[in-house]
């Protein structure tokens, strides 16, 4: 008996299984590094593209066991990475810098093996907060100022203590990157008030004080001028002279005096405070604190007078102008002396000159004035009469 049998082949058919994965939000910071994750399950075969869904523009590809860039788009370039030692590990996220407003949108990782693939959607938010708000006093106005900083901020004023003025409305505009600057003033402040900005945007709150103008008196051997202390500690301080001048500035633990101030200022690193010596009139005038932490700015004006005593300081430059002044004349008169006394001595050696070598008809006159103007001893001694003289006249009587 012969056995009959039926051979079965069986074929098994695998088809690929794509996973679509949720949409994540990713909060990035406009000109920094951000990361944007994609996990997938690891197999062979590894094909990576990462893709910006608005523009269907090719962000970063990689294959072959390495990085195809060919078809990326130009706006990325040089922007893009992958984790080369974690991919075959299943860890496909992309690092991207420089991060711009025109980044932000849906961005697809597109993974596939050869068992699967796998799509994941991530949603790129891009943030710049607000890092600085800058205030001001120009002529009759304080302005409050701040830039880039996305989406678009707002700015409020208060006053302290509170007062019933009018609020202000600011100016918003916008640059070719889609950053905005803000900016408000307010004119004929009160100067019994300090004015506070508050500017908001990109997730993050900045506040700016100008203080009410004060003013000190000091002496010539030294003085302190006070400036503040903020809740959190400072990150940067800055001392100026008159507006325009920088006294010094510190920022974190690094701290430079000007030239021409170091033999004026005393250093302390420990106090935001301004301690200067050997003052005379030249440093008299305004000087303005400014200083910042991560979440305020708070800015002084404070006149200094500077006290000098008799005899110094302003007094001692004009005696010494006075002092110069009458040395200038004895130098004068001194010179006048000796042009004059040179100008007689020429004119007594010209004469004698003629008499020597003038012509005997010159002799002549010359010796005939003399004769006619006699010299004054000569004609009191005629008067008198000689010896001899008197004693003829007593003989000629008696005969």
């Amino acid at each position: 008996m012969f056995a009959c049998g039926r051979v079965v082949f069986l074929v098994v058919v695998t088809f690929l299984r794509t996973v679509q994965a949720s949409t994540d939000a990713v909060p990035c910071v406009a000109m920094e590094t951000c990361l944007l994750p994609c996990r997938f399950s690891p197999g062979g075969d590894l094909v990576v593209h990462w893709i910006q869904e608005k523009t269907k523009h090719n962000v970063h590809s990689f294959y072959h066991d390495r990085n195809q860039l060919g078809a990326q788009d130009p706006s990325f370039r040089g922007r893009t990475a992958l984790f080369q030692d974690q991919i075959a590990g299943g860890n496909a996220s992309l690092r991207l810098t420089g991060v711009t407003i025109q980044d932000q949108g849906l961005y697809k990782c597109y993974t596939g093996t050869n068992e699967r693939t796998m799509e994941v959607f991530i949603h790129l938010q891009v943030n710049a907060p607000v890092r600085r708000v800058d205030i001001q006093q120009a002529e009759d106005s304080i302005t409050c100022s701040s830039e880039g900083i996305y989406p678009q901020p707002g700015l409020t004023w208060s006053t302290r203590p509170p007062s019933n003025r009018s609020l202000w409305s600011p100016t918003v505009q916008q640059t070719a990157q889609q950053l905005f600057s803000i900016s408000s003033s307010v004119p004929n402040p009160a100067a019994d008030l300090d004015y506070i900005c508050t500017v908001s945007g990109g997730g993050t709150k900045r506040t700016a004080t100008w203080a009410r103008p004060t003013s000190i008196n000091g002496s010539e051997s030294g003085t302190t001028i006070p400036c503040a202390s903020l809740p959190a500690p400072h990150t940067s301080l800055t001392w100026r002279f008159n507006h325009s001048h920088t006294i010094l500035k510190q920022n974190g633990s690094s701290y430079k005096v000007s030239d021409g101030w170091t033999q004026h200022v005393e250093i302390s690193t420990e106090s935001t405070d301004l301690t200067l010596k050997d003052l005379s009139s030249a440093q008299e005038g305004i000087y303005t604190c400014e200083l910042s932490n991560s979440e305020e700015t708070y800015v002084a004006n404070t006149f200094l007078r500077v006290q000098t005593s008799p005899g110094s300081g302003s007094n001692a430059a004009g005696s010494i102008a006075v002092a110069a002044v009458i040395l200038s004349l004895v130098v004068l008169v001194v010179v006048f002396i000796f042009i004059r006394n040179k100008k007689k001595k020429k004119e007594k050696e010209k004469e004698q000159e003629q008499e020597t070598t003038g012509s005997p008809e010159e002799k002549e006159s010359m010796n005939r004035e003399k004769e006619d103007n006699p010299p004054e001893t000569q004609q009191d001694g005629e008067d008198e009469g000689t010896p001899e003289a008197n004693e003829g006249t007593s003989v000629s009587t008696e005969a």
